[in-house]
């Protein structure tokens, strides 16, 4: 079970980075006072070089998140319900405690 929570976070961490660069993209658009126009890259001056192809290019990536928010919350939703059909109260059944009575005096515990 627990590879399949490291898998399915994976999962859902990998469907969100589309969205994640789309805000990053508009996020350092805003700081650079720079403009976002999905048709044709546009000039943006910040640190002394123009990023206006590179901010492009990262918000033509971010709309596959159009495709990847359904597949996450999809994957959320399945594993939210294998989460309770297989949860831990499905697993091993847990060991009785011993009384604290029988715990052995001599040796000091």
């Amino acid at each position: 079970m627990r590879f399949f929570r490291k898998l399915a976070g994976l999962l859902v961490l990998i469907c969100l980075v589309p969205a994640l660069a789309l805000l990053v993209a508009a996020s350092l658009a805003r700081w650079a006072d720079c403009g976002l126009d999905p048709e044709a890259p546009l000039k943006c001056q910040a640190l002394g070089g123009d990023y206006g192809d590179v901010l492009y290019a990262i918000e033509h990536f971010g709309y596959y998140a159009v495709a990847t928010l359904p597949m996450a919350a999809a994957l959320l939703i399945s594993w939210i319900v294998i989460e309770i059909v297989f949860g831990p109260s499905r697993g091993k059944p847990a060991q009785p405690q011993t009384p604290a009575s029988s715990w052995n005096l001599d040796r000091g515990s």
